[in-house]
């Protein structure tokens, strides 16, 4: 009889081995990633999070990936579920667009600076000084201030007064506008130029509450889902199965005949 060779390489993988089990698993972990897609790849960090805690009320799993650049953010969900989340989405303004302050547009960057540059940061210092300010008031959830000075001219003896706009956004049960005259004094007093109290602007808003997480529901006898969500479902798991097949059909394959490396010569 010829004898029977099985290559090195065969036994590295057989049935018992560890590494067919792990190369299974691999592969179905593979297969079962690719049901999620993408909503938004170029997010920063408070970005995503909105996104993320918009969806998850809805009860639409999104999970927040780190992006490739190791900057930004993306939020990934089921591929059935995209149309739905980019609906809730779309219905509260998420993602919001990113803004830039007039700190960063006139970021001190060289060794000299025009007197537009350094006017531009001497009033956002100004502004971000007093909205501290107000923010220490119980109730304010946060405080925005916008100083407008006039430039300064030495030979005009009539000048402007500078004028002030603030914005106070108060929590949802919280009413501050008795404090408004005590808000006018504090940033009256804190600008200098501004001598007219009346020069000062304060509106209050109050931020919306949030909603309440919907109670979970109690299982029942019927159950309804979307259909295309079903198809999917039973095609993924078509899928893996299928998957692991191929993966035992091949790594049961029957072994190769090698002929004998020596042959007897007859006397």
């Amino acid at each position: 009889m010829l004898p029977i060779e099985r290559p090195k390489a065969f036994n590295n993988c057989s049935a018992s081995s560890p590494k067919r089990w792990w190369l299974i698993l691999a592969c179905l972990l593979a297969l079962a990633g690719c049901n999620e897609e993408s909503l938004y790849s170029m997010l920063d960090e408070t970005q995503a999070n909105e996104v993320q805690a918009a969806l998850l009320r809805e009860q639409i799993d999104a999970r927040k990936v780190a992006a490739q650049d190791g900057e930004h953010w993306m939020v990934t969900v089921d591929r059935a579920a995209i149309p739905r989340a980019m609906a809730v989405l779309r219905e509260q303004g998420l993602p919001r667009t990113r803004t830039t302050s007039i700190g960063q547009v006139f970021e001190k960057k060289g060794f000299v600076s025009s007197p537009l540059e350094e006017r531009a940061r001497y009033h956002y210092a100004l502004s971000q000084e007093l909205a501290g300010t107000l923010m220490e008031i119980d109730g304010v959830v946060s405080a925005r201030v916008h100083v407008a000075l006039p430039e300064a001219q030495v030979l005009d003896e009539n000048q402007d007064s500078a004028s002030v706009s603030v914005v106070m956004i108060q929590e949802p049960d919280v009413d501050l506008s008795p404090y408004e005259t005590d808000i006018k004094a504090i940033v009256t007093d804190g600008i200098e130029g501004l001598d007219d109290v009346n020069r000062v602007t304060v509106k209050f808003f109050n931020r919306r509450e949030s909603p309440p997480m919907p109670a979970p529901q109690q299982p029942d006898n019927t159950l309804t889902v979307d259909t295309w969500m079903v198809w999917s479902a039973a095609a993924g798991a078509l899928g893996l199965c299928l998957l692991a097949a191929a993966i035992t059909a091949w790594v049961r394959r029957p072994a190769r005949v090698l002929a004998p490396s020596v042959v007897e010569n007859r006397s």
